[in-house]
């Protein structure tokens, strides 16, 4: 986990009218299952719309590669009764610049860097300037929940939709896209550098003290983020739901899914400081690369390998 930073909470989301944790619901305004579309061209995130469904989340306890203290435990079913948008790709830098030139939101001082073993926070770092070199087709980083949450905000204003980040339980429902294995790709970790952007030797040509026996030993051709869509989609045609970057998602943090919800809702309580993030990313070890794993930091951090997808429930 990295160090909480304390940031000011965007409050767009309160002026317009829209709730930043929005619950389970049907989606009985969408397209039909398997269309893919957009509510606006160019700065609207491409949508896909994936069904309704029933999946065992979390990892059960015989999972060698399962996160100490039961994080992902207990295995339990989590059924789905709707459709849901899903965002084909992580919201990228220029989506996420239209909602900055929008709203006037002004940079943030700095973010989070990656500095093995720590992630220390870097002046003059943000979103357009992360310390590496991006494109507008890159995912944005260096975003905290607040401003993700006031993005959907927008989005959903701005298109007259509703828009909100998904829920935990929906994540890794659409990333598991109808599989049970570690990954959507199966239960080998090696096979990651075709569907992921990972911990792998690429990396190590730029932080070589980050070897471990468990290092990818094959090359994706990127040490830091990866444009969008660089790798194989899921089943759901979902592109990078593993690696690339962590995607922040509605839920507090909980060490565990005893008294989780089995709808599909988020699970919350009032005014926590701790929020979920799911994925891995292009630091993360390759344990980390898994559907069941999870992450957490404070909802004002903004980190180098931290940013996010949009749901779309109506």
């Amino acid at each position: 986990m990295r160090p909480p930073a304390i940031s000011l909470l965007v409050i767009y989301a309160s002026v317009i009218g829209v709730s930043p944790n929005g619950s389970a619901q049907p989606a009985d305004a969408l397209p039909a299952v398997g269309t893919s579309f957009r509510d606006c061209l160019d700065i609207c995130p491409e949508m896909v719309v994936i069904p309704a469904g029933s999946y065992l989340m979390g990892s059960p306890a015989t999972d060698a590669h399962q996160a100490p203290d039961g994080e992902e435990q207990p295995e339990h079913r989590v059924t789905i009764k709707y459709p849901l948008a899903v965002g084909r790709f992580e919201v990228t830098r220029a989506e996420y610049a239209a909602f900055v030139r929008d709203t006037g939101l002004p940079d943030p001082e700095s973010c989070n860097g990656h500095v093995p073993p720590n992630w220390p926070k870097v002046s003059g770092t943000n979103w357009h300037d992360p310390g590496f070199a991006q494109t507008n087709n890159h995912p944005a980083v260096c975003v905290s929940w607040a401003e993700a949450t006031s993005y959907t905000a927008w989005l959903s204003h701005k298109t007259g939709h509703t828009y909100r980040l998904l829920s935990e339980a929906e994540w890794e429902y659409a990333a598991r896209a109808g599989t049970q294995s570690q990954d959507y790709w199966g239960d080998s970790q090696q096979s990651a550098c075709l569907y992921a952007n990972g911990p792998d030797a690429t990396m190590l040509d730029r932080f070589p003290e980050q070897k471990s026996p468990e290092t990818l030993q094959c090359r994706d051709g990127y040490i830091y983020t990866a444009p969008v869509g660089s790798f194989k989609p899921n089943g759901f045609g979902l592109y990078d739901m593993m690696g690339n970057v962590f995607e922040w998602v509605q839920d507090c943090w909980f060490n565990s899914y005893h008294g989780a919800p089995d709808d599909g809702s988020a699970h919350l309580e009032d005014n926590c400081q701790k929020r979920v993030n799911r994925g891995g990313s292009w630091t993360d070890v390759p344990t980390g690369i898994r559907a069941a794993h999870r992450g957490h930091d404070g909802y004002g951090t903004r980190v180098i390998d931290l940013g996010f997808r949009v749901a779309r429930v109506q």
